[in-house]
């Protein structure tokens, strides 16, 4: 297997960023054009030139301890300030020594097509073999949507829309795409890139369904105690517990008498009798008690849209419970 080395010689950029300082210089202004006349300057671009300048140099400074970043910084800067096809070479180089590709490619690609014939053919052919290199450790992609105003990015960086007419040249590596549009779902997709590859990737969003208006939250089913029918209770309760004592009562006087001789029968009895009827009231309120309890609270449990209307009624011989429910 061939391996394909890139490698950046220290004094070979010195030699180019040296040449390519005329991008700032007091120089580029006074050029002559083509008929021999001095090109116009103005105060404001011989600021820029002798900005431009400044940065080339800084740039030159961090490149030689080792700070490529900043390095590239300054010279893109620069370029700016001032653009000139041989600051180009230099970005290139920068980008290479920082891992990005894609960008040396776009760079070297930039600096020959606008150096033209200003450029040397050893130096033409020397870019061209970096060209080559690089090609192998790029790759393109073709990215599209399903939806014509989707908003893409690559790696958490907005992609200009258009970008996405053609193929894009990207690092080989892995790659996060995003699309998002109002009313779709958020489409998301990884791709792992090798040198010289070239994929088609659609991000698909897919339309979200409509909203639904909201409508007031239903009121929860009221639950009215039903108070009436717990007093009730509580009084058939009572009542049965008075009898009952009424009744234990008579049974323990009719049961002193029968031990004891010469007892009148007729108060005899009376206490059976006082002691049966006491019993017979204690049962029954003891049982309406349980009746009305059981109906109070099913009552007051159960949800009604309406109140419930209903009113007890107890008599000497009668207890009544009427309503609507």
């Amino acid at each position: 297997m061939m391996r394909v080395t890139v490698s950046v010689p220290r004094i070979g950029l010195a030699m180019i960023a040296a040449a390519a300082l005329l991008v700032g210089a007091p120089a580029l202004a006074t050029e002559s054009s083509d008929k021999g006349a001095p090109a116009p300057t103005s105060a404001a671009s011989e600021r820029a030139d002798e900005e431009a300048s400044t940065r080339f140099r800084r740039g030159l400074e961090r490149f030689e301890e080792g700070d490529y970043t900043l390095a590239l910084v300054e010279f893109e800067r620069a370029y700016q300030l001032a653009p000139n096809y041989k600051a180009l070479y230099n970005i290139a180089l920068v980008n290479m020594q920082l891992g990005r590709y894609a960008a040396a490619y776009h760079a070297f690609s930039r600096y020959l097509h606008d150096g033209g014939t200003g450029i040397s053919a050893a130096r033409r052919q020397e870019v061209q073999r970096s060209l080559d290199s690089l090609a192998l450790r790029t790759a393109t992609v073709e990215l599209s949507t399903n939806v014509a105003a989707a908003e893409v990015s690559l790696d958490g960086k907005t992609v200009d829309p258009a970008q996405l007419a053609g193929p894009m040249l990207l690092d080989a590596g892995e790659h996060a795409l995003r699309a998002t549009a109002p009313g779709y779902a958020t489409a998301t997709r990884t791709v792992v890139l090798a040198g010289a590859d070239h994929a088609t990737v659609r991000l698909t969003l897919t339309l979200l369904a409509p909203a639904r208006p909201v409508s007031p939250a239903a009121e929860s089913p009221s639950r009215t105690l039903f108070w009436p029918g717990f007093v009730a209770t509580g009084a058939l309760a009572a009542g049965a517990i008075v009898a009952g004592v009424v009744t234990l009562d008579a049974r323990s006087s009719l049961s002193d008498m029968q031990s004891s001789p010469g007892s009148d029968p007729t108060e005899r009895e009376h206490e059976a009798n006082r002691a049966n009827v006491a019993s017979i009231v204690s049962d029954v309120c003891t049982g309406l008690a349980i009746v009305v309890g059981g109906v109070s609270i099913y009552l007051s449990l159960r949800p009604s849209s309406s109140p419930v209307r209903a009113s007890v009624g107890i008599g000497p011989d009668r207890v009544s419970l009427t309503g609507t429910f």
